[in-house]
């Protein structure tokens, strides 16, 4: 047996994080096309700097086709000493916490922390499920969580991840 077989699965970081507020204005706008508003633009780069200050900055962002999920990723991203590469999927766009975990198994890449990008209800009840207890998840709100797996594929439960960091851009010190 190698020593890789016999040790146990290096801790890897997940950063789930609802998009910034959107706007409502523009009624003509589908909903997978509404832009952030004011606060969605003003709410990202602080949870950014957010990330940066507790060691979260990710190496990969997997988020929602939606406008919304890329433009928070973009200013997220504009707020970093370097840019972080984002794939768009498509089955994130108002999905379920199944679908959600499904393209962390498929996407993830083995990013460590990975970031995922998306939308309530799916993402709360991830959320919620993997930190054991439920949690209120607002715009812009982040979660990291620390699963205990060697490859994003085998993360099934929350038996496998301890919730490390939660925040929500009104509990930010001038918010």
């Amino acid at each position: 047996m190698s020593p890789s077989e016999s040790s146990p699965p290096h801790p890897r970081r997940l950063i789930l994080m609802r998009h910034a507020k959107s706007d409502w204005a523009d009624p003509a706008r589908s909903d997978h096309h509404r832009p952030l508003n004011k606060r969605g633009r003003r709410d990202a780069p602080r949870m950014a700097d957010w990330l940066t200050e507790i060691g979260g900055v990710p190496e990969l962002i997997v988020c929602s086709s939606a406008e919304r999920t890329q433009e928070t990723a973009a200013l997220m991203n504009a707020t970093w000493s370097h840019a972080v590469p984002v794939c768009v999927s498509r089955e994130l766009y108002l999905a379920p916490p199944e679908s959600i975990l499904r393209v962390i198994h498929s996407d993830g890449c083995g990013a460590d922390p990975l970031m995922v990008i998306g939308h309530n209800p799916g993402l709360a009840e991830l959320i919620s499920r993997l930190a054991g207890r439920a949690l209120e998840v607002p715009t812009a709100a982040v979660a990291l969580f620390e699963a205990v797996v060697n490859d994003w594929e085998q993360l099934r439960s929350a038996d496998q991840v301890e919730l490390r960091a939660w925040m929500q851009p009104k509990k930010l010190p001038d918010s």
